[in-house]
């Protein structure tokens, strides 16, 4: 049931491609693992997809950690700030207020970013339920030599 590159994949490749691409790792791994051997269309899509989460959960980690310890450095250094100066007793201290801002601001910057991740999974989706081989922009081009070899 390999495909080859001159025919046009079936229906349900297309489909298990595009719910690979749609609903995250977690997908992607069972769709590749259950259908590596039966289409090199849904092996390369459902691999791609795969990659792209692994990457992108990496990305995601990476700013979090940084935008956390960030967070815990303003939180603590305004503490020790406000608690070593004499202020009034009426004054809110700013370390009462960061904890409450961080979410909003965190929010405000993810926000773009997830719906960016939402209209590359859906462009993807969409192209190959189509029947096309979608490649995201350099992940797709190394991918396919990496399977060539």
């Amino acid at each position: 049931m390999n495909t080859p590159a001159n025919l046009s994949p079936s229906s349900d490749e297309k489909l298990m491609g595009a719910l690979a691409h749609l609903f995250g790792p977690l997908v992607a791994l069972i769709v590749w693992s259950t259908q590596k051997d039966k289409s090199r269309f849904v092996k390369f899509q459902a691999l791609q997809a795969l990659a792209f989460d692994v990457i992108l959960i990496a990305v995601m980690g990476v700013v979090f950690f940084c935008a956390f310890g960030v967070m815990f450095a303003g939180i603590f250094g305004s503490m020790f700030v406000t608690l070593g100066s004499a202020s009034s007793p009426d004054a809110v201290p700013p370390f009462f207020i960061l904890p409450f801002m961080f979410p909003m601001l965190m929010s405000a910057c993810i926000l773009p970013f997830s719906l960016l991740i939402l209209t590359a999974r859906l462009i993807a989706s969409i192209s190959v339920l189509n029947g096309r081989n979608y490649q995201y922009p350099l992940l797709g081009k190394w991918l396919e030599n990496f399977l060539k070899e």
